[in-house]
């Protein structure tokens, strides 16, 4: 079959009486020929064809970058295949204007309309829970059981090492702080009352808490965010199901278990590494475990897990309230990571001093 030869791309200016002027394109235009140079005056072009063969993208390319700052630019008399690729370069250039701030106060009212607006999300992400776990309570309740076998792994077996390295390192920290200053006073035997009361009390279920922020809650929001991207989210809720309770319900339940445990063997873990510190010094393992055991009750052992068990769940709905209301894009993933982490910690250091004020209103 024959082809009939590519004739060379043309642009021709006319200039009428009311100021117009017309650029007839026509040719073949394609990336290997040269594309011709026009000059023209004014801001009112009127494009039209004249013969036009084929084309490819050095067309629109070259009547975007010749026209894209003519005020009033007609494009009415093109092919609608080139219009349509001429508009479409068009868009895809075309940055928005930057948002104009009014004073002080529109920022401040800016910032308590989006404050207020992120809470209301909050508390509905929050009730989206609660019924979801009244839902299971009735046996009604949707629940992805894989995910929620795979986070007691994650969430609670893999993080045993980070767990026992930093609960080691805080009860040695302590001991050898409080070593200091109790020697001085010849009371160094209290070191082990110390490091046991505030692991069990405080430092084991704070600590943990941090980590599961730090680790898992930023994990939750960039699966979730993730999903949201690639709109796995949407598909669910047209199936009918609820993604909190399918896919957050379980993460929440296996971190809310996973804390405590993880709190209790961070304790141990400290009061060892206290122990090192203490037999280093002055005192003997069996003084030293003869204070633990004088020092630690059942009521100190409850505290430190009633904080556990808030802590955990804290952490949890952090990391996937902040996924679920990721923006659908690789920065809204991690921007949702880093506000997952940031929220997580900040609530519950929060709820720490609330406890502390609670148990300390009621001596317990």
């Amino acid at each position: 079959m024959s082809h009939a030869p590519a004739s060379p791309p043309r642009a021709r200016t006319e200039v009428l009486a009311d100021g117009t002027t017309v650029i007839t394109l026509g040719g073949d235009w394609n990336r290997q020929a040269a594309t011709p140079a026009i000059a023209f005056k004014g801001d009112q072009v009127r494009l039209v064809t004249e013969q036009l063969g084929d084309f490819d993208s050095s067309l629109p390319g070259w009547i975007h970058a010749h026209f894209r700052q003519v005020r009033r630019l007609d494009l009415s008399a093109l092919p609608s295949r080139l219009r349509s690729l001429v508009e479409l370069a068009e868009q895809s250039t075309t940055t928005p204007s930057p948002e104009t701030t009014g004073g002080l106060l529109a920022r401040f009212g800016g910032w308590g309309l989006e404050s207020s607006s992120s809470w209301g999300r909050a508390f509905e992400h929050i009730g989206d829970v609660a019924l979801g776990l009244g839902r299971l309570l009735i046996g009604r309740a949707r629940v992805n059981w894989q995910d929620f076998w795979l986070q007691l792994q994650t969430a609670g077996v893999d993080a045993l090492p980070i767990v026992a390295l930093l609960g080691f390192l805080t009860g040695l920290i302590m001991a050898y702080v409080g070593l200091i200053q109790l020697r001085q006073v010849g009371a160094t035997v209290y070191v082990a009352n110390l490091v046991s009361l505030a692991m069990t009390r405080e430092m084991g279920a704070l600590m943990t808490g941090v980590i599961a922020c730090g680790r898992t809650a930023t994990s939750f929001a960039s699966q979730l965010g993730s999903m949201n991207v690639s709109q796995e989210t949407d598909a669910l809720r047209v199936l009918g199901i609820n993604p909190v309770e399918y896919l957050g319900l379980p993460r929440i339940l296996a971190v809310t278990l996973m804390v405590p445990l993880l709190s209790v063997f961070a304790t141990f873990i400290g009061v060892f590494g206290g122990m090192i510190v203490a037999c280093a010094g002055d005192l003997s393992v069996s003084q030293y475990l003869t204070q633990v055991v004088v020092a630690i009750s059942f009521r100190s052992f409850l505290v430190g897990f009633i904080k556990s068990i808030a802590f955990g769940f804290i952490a949890a709905w952090a990391g996937c309230y902040r996924g679920a209301v990721a923006k659908p894009s690789a920065l809204g993933v991690g921007e949702a990571a880093t506000s997952a982490a940031v929220l997580g910690i900040t609530l519950i250091v929060i709820s720490d001093a609330l406890f502390a004020v609670i148990f300390n209103l009621f001596n317990f």
